[in-house]
């Protein structure tokens, strides 16, 4: 669990807990050391020269070197550009778009005497915040252990699906599983309308689209292929036009959801940011698809028992 108290994982890196904390290179190192005594959770400081990002020195290496000998003689009362200079620190800096894993792996990457150094993020607004290399690693963990936990995930899915409990309960496990393994911002279901007077149990999930959904380009497209289409850059897609009822989308999956020769409505997956998802994330999404289309169909066609575990053992045994 993050230290916010969370168990998702965050799309992007840029939505874990941070610290704006920075100082212009003349800034006096004892204004420094006063305000991170103050402020503990800070992990250090980025010193900037006018607009633009200097260094940035970690807290540790800060008090330790204070804390050595004629420490405080030669550096307390200076600017914090002269220990800068003796720390001979570097910065690490990463786009707050970028996942989890990737930055986790780059930060590893970095020389031992760096490993644990604060990675500085920058925004799309220009902003930039420290992140503490422990607050990366337990974001880290947590998706690990979310994956490792996936077969169990599907095991439960599957068996409340056969058990033929209330859609709600199966569609609500089936979101949760892809939020803690395949984070995202907005989840939607796309129902036809002709599919929805045949399910009998609203869900929040679902968004009922006023016209057949293969009246769009692009939802045309999923309905030809019967195949999940991904977009890295919805600005960069003209047909992506006429898909506003998303919501803000950058970075966008849609799934088929059908049984058989019948398509029911799409699955789609939205981030707000240019985080792309990855072929693993792709590849855990279909699956997810494949368990919403048999949930929603046992509801939407009444199927027969036999005929119903006949479609699950085809897909997942």
């Amino acid at each position: 669990m993050l230290p916010t108290g969370q168990k998702y994982p965050p799309v992007s890196v840029g939505e874990l807990p941070s610290h704006a904390y920075q100082v212009s290179t003349e800034t006096i190192t004892e204004d420094v050391s006063t305000h991170l005594e103050s402020y503990p959770e800070i992990p250090g400081v980025i010193v900037v020269s006018g607009n633009k990002i200097h260094s940035m020195i970690p807290r540790n290496k800060i008090f330790e070197r204070l804390g050595h000998r004629y420490g405080v003689e030669l550096f307390l009362r200076k600017p914090i550009i002269e220990l800068q200079k003796s720390l001979e620190t570097t910065i690490f800096k990463v786009s707050s778009n970028i996942g989890v894993n990737t930055a986790a792996k780059a930060a590893i990457g970095r020389q031992a005497k760096s490993i644990y150094d604060p990675l500085v993020m920058e925004y799309d607004d220009g902003s930039f915040r420290q992140l503490d290399m422990h607050v990366l690693l337990v974001a880290q963990l947590l998706l690990m252990e979310n994956l490792n936990n996936i077969i169990t995930s599907m095991n439960r899915i599957e068996q409340s699906i056969k058990a033929d409990i209330p859609i709600d309960t199966s569609l609500d496990m089936i979101i949760d599983a892809i939020k803690l393994t395949i984070p995202y911002h907005r989840a939607t279901v796309l129902i036809r309308p002709s599919q929805w007077e045949k399910i009998s149990s609203h869900h929040e999930l679902f968004h009922l689209l006023s016209e057949p959904l293969d009246n769009h380009p692009l939802l045309r497209s999923i309905y030809d292929a019967r195949n999940h289409t991904y977009i890295e850059d919805t600005d960069q897609v003209p047909l992506w036009k006429g898909m506003e009822f998303i919501g803000k989308t950058k970075v966008w999956l849609g799934f088929p959801i059908s049984s058989g020769n019948h398509f029911n409505g799409i699955l789609s997956l939205s981030r707000t940011t240019n985080t792309p998802f990855s072929k693993n994330e792709i590849d855990m999404a279909k699956t997810f698809s494949e368990f919403l289309s048999i949930a929603i169909n046992r509801v939407a066609e009444n199927y027969e028992t036999d005929l119903f575990l006949n479609m699950v053992n085809r897909k997942f045994i």
